[in-house]
């Protein structure tokens, strides 16, 4: 582990290094970043301000679980945003170098370009954070705030492992592209919102099928006192935040039982 993680430091690094080339593409890579995110949080404060509520929770509320959402997405697309490109490098046969390389290849997927957006996206995640966690209705304790830090990794690597097994099913499909933007989407309009608002089977489908309800509405409602809303064991949202590991070991274990079945182009 500490070899992999040694090997990632010095590739990210290197990574990051040839982005930083080009600074005028750095700044304006980094304010679309925050404007693209800003969007969603300015979208927030309009229909709350038309509204007033959404499913009985107030701006408040929603503002904590949005912050979280970004928080947890900026841990996602910081480390593992380059794994976006893995249905071209399959497509275009770039995988027939990774194979002859000597090191594990989802680190050199993950570190095949750094995602220069992803700055702005944390930027913008953990100053929300800030921000509303402080206004958010929530008697902070040092317990408290370790499971807020819990929660955050733990939403990163629920996306990461979704996107991970997207990289496993690059290798048996044409493309992936519509299922990443379909998650990504998905995940960017609604996981910011108290989710039982959509109904109890669509809420059970945000927990099995398409686990998005991991990534900051589970782990809220326990901050902020509203276990009562969610139709599921208080103990099992309690410990929503150890999801994220569960769910990429599952989506790696994907990747590598699919990794061998890539049939190079030739190209």
């Amino acid at each position: 582990m500490a070899e992999l993680m040694r090997q990632y430091v010095v590739l990210q690094r290197a990574a990051l290094r040839a982005q930083l080339q080009y600074r005028v593409n750095f700044w304006t890579t980094l304010m679309g970043g925050v404007a693209y995110q800003g969007t969603q949080l300015l979208f927030l404060g309009v229909l709350l301000g038309k509204f007033g509520l959404i499913a009985g929770w107030g701006f408040r509320e929603v503002a904590f679980v949005f912050a979280m959402r970004l928080a947890s997405h900026a841990l996602y697309v910081v480390p593992f945003g380059s794994l976006r490109l893995t249905d071209l490098i399959v497509r275009d046969g770039d995988f027939d170098r990774v194979l002859l390389r000597p090191v594990n290849p989802f680190l050199q997927l993950i570190t095949r370009q750094f995602p220069l957006m992803s700055i702005g996206d944390a930027l913008l995640g953990f100053g929300a954070l800030i921000v509303f966690g402080m206004q958010a209705p929530v008697d902070w304790s040092l317990a408290k705030v370790g499971y807020l830090v819990l929660a955050v990794i733990g939403g990163g690597l629920v996306e990461t492992g979704i996107q991970t097994f997207f990289c496993g099913l690059s290798f048996v499909a044409a493309s992936t592209f519509s299922l990443r933007i379909f998650a990504d989407n998905s995940i960017t309009q609604f996981s910011g919102y108290p989710l039982t608002m959509f109904g109890r089977g669509v809420f059970y489908g945000f927990c099995n099928v398409f686990p998005m309800a991991f990534i900051s509405f589970l782990p809220a409602t326990v901050l902020l006192n509203r276990t009562s809303d969610v139709p599921l064991p208080s103990w099992l949202i309690a410990a929503s935040p150890l999801a994220g590991i569960l769910i990429l070991l599952l989506g790696y274990t994907f990747f590598t039982k699919m990794m061998p079945r890539y049939a190079s182009p030739g190209s």
